[in-house]
């Protein structure tokens, strides 16, 4: 998507890109694309990005609801697929091709409309903040880094907003048809949500604190190499890589204690099912699938804690043009 204005802001100074956000926000006829420019950085959240985005948004979003719906009837058709093979018959395995191939073409399709639209999106916040930024006087360095971090907010939508849709669609779904399997497995599921949120809970806090450690580091990242000096350089990046060592180490605690209690509702739901439900092959191996559908959406969830604590920090040094914990 091009947008005519693009040239207008960058060739004009603040006061007159803060009119021209006035006069887009008056006109009756703006449209999302035509306010894409102008959303005003002491405001950006995730919200009003998605505002002035919103056809995009929708359109991406409902190709990822109807991809993940697929997704989900995968198990069952393989699992009528095996138990038709089984029994010398095919139609099982119809279903399961059909399905396959329309989630290949869904999933194709979402992709190639998702490059288009979210690199559109942060080539217009990336100018909007280095502009406006540079307007109020913000170093260099810092402005440079900011507009690499605002990358941030559009990988929400572009990476993580998706994660979230299959990590419910993971949950949601996987919790439904495990019911129409054996409604008892659902509360072995379920207990797992237990330990999740008290471990993510505790992950948020430490990778909020390290993600603002390294943004620290990056904001100055210019201005080192801009001095030349090798032990600084140096010192700067041993500096960067011992805090992206440590962001991932807490990553790995968490997902290590997180599988403990993945294995126990592992093996306690094929237990239960495989005991008492005296089911055919394909329910067995639907059930497993479905089962594992639940965990990785639970698993999913630490990214997106990490990415929140991530945003929250990014957040606050673009719309204040300044640190947390320093004077605005």
């Amino acid at each position: 998507m091009t947008n005519p204005s693009d040239s207008m802001v960058l060739e004009t100074p603040s006061s007159r890109t803060t009119g021209r956000m006035r006069s887009a926000a008056q006109s009756p006829n703006s449209t999302p694309e035509a306010m894409c420019d102008h959303i005003p950085l002491e405001s950006l959240t995730l919200r009003s990005l998605f505002t002035a985005y919103k056809q995009q948004m929708l359109t991406t979003y409902t190709l990822i609801n109807i991809e993940n719906g697929l997704r989900l009837a995968q198990p069952f058709v393989l699992g009528l697929a095996i138990n038709g093979l089984l029994r010398a018959s095919y139609t099982g395995l119809l279903w399961f091709i059909a399905q396959h191939l329309l989630h290949m073409l869904i999933s194709s399709l979402r992709r190639m409309y998702d490059t288009r639209a979210f690199t559109s999106v942060y080539s217009h916040l990336a100018a909007d903040v280095i502009v406006t930024q540079r307007a109020q006087r913000v170093d260099v360095s810092k402005v440079a880094a900011r507009s690499v971090l605002s990358r941030a907010y559009v990988d929400f939508f572009e990476q993580h907003v998706p994660l979230l849709f299959r990590a419910l669609y993971s949950v949601a779904g996987a919790l439904a048809m495990l019911a129409f399997y054996d409604s008892r497995l659902i509360g072995f599921c379920v207990l797992l949500i237990i330990p999740a949120t008290l471990l993510n809970a505790a992950y948020g806090r430490t990778t909020f604190e390290l993600s603002r450690r390294l943004h620290d580091r990056l904001e100055n990242e210019i201005d080192v190499i801009r001095q030349g000096d090798y032990r600084e350089i140096r010192e700067h990046y041993d500096a960067v890589a011992r805090w992206r060592i440590k962001l991932s180490d807490a990553e790995a605690i968490n997902f290590s204690l997180m599988e403990l209690f993945v294995l126990a509702v592992l093996a306690t739901s094929l237990v239960h099912y495989c005991a008492t439900a005296n089911p055919e092959a394909g329910d067995i191996f639907a059930v497993f699938r479905y089962v594992l559908l639940f965990i990785m959406g639970v698993d999913s969830v630490p990214k997106l804690v990490q990415q929140m604590s991530r945003l929250r920090d990014i957040g606050f040094r673009v719309r204040t043009g300044s640190r947390p914990g320093t004077p605005a």
